[in-house]
């Protein structure tokens, strides 16, 4: 059973100085000790600047419970070995249609039936997780009398899977579970309470962290939105990472998915939350990415790069949750009820945007953003240092190609308005926790038409 981590700091501004510890630990490893001497007095100058952090630890934060991570090349041939750790002897592998004609699942129902796991496949997860999808699952896991889930795939195969899940440990409908809003709260009908079969999670994409997070959406085509449910009873028990499973994304989905994380990263970053320890995980995650992406991107068979972004995407799913995310994730959610565009692609295209809307109230970390992403700060202002972190972001979209705009798929200016509306209306009370709040419907909308 996990464990979680309770401890006491203070303010931001110890979030801050933790930022600086563990940049200078990732330049130390990069430059080594000349580097990090370098660093130390170059950081000093830039201390000097407004905005300047002390380290006092008296807040509140927790870390903790976390999924089982099992990493390595080739390590998919353990995935029986795992699930009867589970005390799993019938497994419902959960894949999308291409995968599973792709083959992307025959090194996993291999290794399952090698450990004497009776495996059942369910091929029909959708592009985008939906009602009618999850529960003709449930209905096969119980038929065939099955004992243990394994998702196979991206965010929409783990989602489902924990969606399943949910279902089979708690009854009654998805909805009931999933969170509305009540006047400036939001709220669920019913929490998840038990859990249901274990879930282990093998990732073929590297960038929605679902492998590890406890939540789930699934889209309602009633009412057009994503419903999104979750709790600690929700989250799998292993991910299995296995960076070869990952070298069959084409460049797009490498771009989409690498940005995702990147996102995820970067929001938890700049909320007004304090917790050190995801945030250590997180800068490393940023200047993992900013590295090798580009690497993932221009050659998929680069293993070493595919497996730096599969940690990266795995440590961010792990630690944004204690920091949460911010508008990208809101904007992106919201644009691809009403378009049905890729998720990640959604978050690339809106990133650079939100993030210069929301630098005036985040210049500091994103200063250390910056550095993480390999710029040079030394005798900056820290609004300088906050301007080289928006463009890193921004030649990192050019490197891999995501640099078109809303328009350029036939997204519509009604469509941006009523995207202003909804995200005004489900998202303006709770904007207050990043480190600017929505004001107007109109002060969304120009954002999303600086995207346009």
């Amino acid at each position: 059973m996990g464990h979680t981590l309770v401890v006491r700091l203070t303010s931001e501004d110890d979030r801050l100085a933790l930022y600086r510890q563990a940049s200078q630990a990732i330049v130390s490893r990069r430059k080594g000790y000349d580097g990090l001497h370098h660093y130390e007095e170059t950081q000093h100058r830039v201390s000097q600047q407004p905005g300047s952090v002390r380290m006092n630890w008296s807040a509140d934060f927790e870390f903790g419970p976390m999924a089982r991570v099992v990493f390595g090349a080739g390590r998919a041939k353990e995935a029986g070995r795992i699930t009867r750790e589970l005390n799993g002897t019938a497994a419902l592998v959960m894949t999308d249609p291409t995968l599973h004609r792709l083959g992307i699942t025959e090194p996993i129902e291999t290794a399952l039936k090698s450990a004497e796991v009776r495996v059942e496949v369910f091929t029909e997860v959708a592009t985008e997780p939906v009602l009618a999808s999850v529960e003709a699952a449930v209905d096969l896991f119980r038929e065939r009398g099955c004992d243990v889930i394994v998702a196979v795939g991206g965010g929409s195969s783990m989602d489902s899977a924990k969606a399943v899940s949910l279902l089979l440990g708690n009854g009654g409908k998805f909805q009931d579970y999933t969170e509305r809003r009540v006047g400036t709260e939001w709220k669920r009908g019913r929490t998840v309470d038990k859990k249901g079969p274990p879930i282990m999670t093998v990732p073929t994409t590297a960038g929605t962290g679902a492998d590890v997070t406890a939540g789930c959406g699934v889209f309602d085509p009633d009412s057009g939105i994503k419903l999104w449910a979750g709790g600690p009873n929700v989250r799998p028990s292993v991910s299995l990472c296995d960076p070869a499973l990952t070298t069959s994304m084409p460049p797009r989905v490498t771009a989409d998915t690498g940005f995702d994380a990147l996102s995820q990263a970067i929001e938890a970053i700049i909320t007004l939350r304090v917790n050190p320890y995801a945030d250590a995980l997180l800068l490393q995650a940023v200047e993992t990415i900013g590295r090798y992406l580009p690497k993932a991107f221009a050659n998929g068979n680069n293993l070493e790069a595919r497996a730096a972004m599969l940690g990266a995407a795995t440590m961010v799913g792990t630690a944004f949750p204690f920091g949460g995310l911010t508008h990208v994730h809101t904007y992106a959610e919201v644009l691809g009820d009403l378009t049905h565009m890729p998720h990640g692609r959604l978050i690339g295209l809106m990133l650079p945007h939100v993030l210069e809307w929301s630098a005036i109230g985040c210049p500091e970390k994103l200063g250390v953003i910056a550095q993480a992403l390999g710029e040079r700060v030394e005798g900056c202002s820290v609004h300088d240092a906050a301007r080289r972190a928006l463009d890193a972001v921004g030649r990192l979209c050019t490197e891999v190609e995501m640099t078109e705009s809303l328009s350029s798929h036939d997204v519509t200016e009604d469509t941006l308005r009523v995207c202003a509306e909804r995200v005004f209306a489900q998202h303006a009370p709770r904007s207050v926790g990043g480190p600017r709040a929505f004001r107007s419907v109109d002060e969304v909308f120009s954002i999303l038409k600086n995207a346009y």
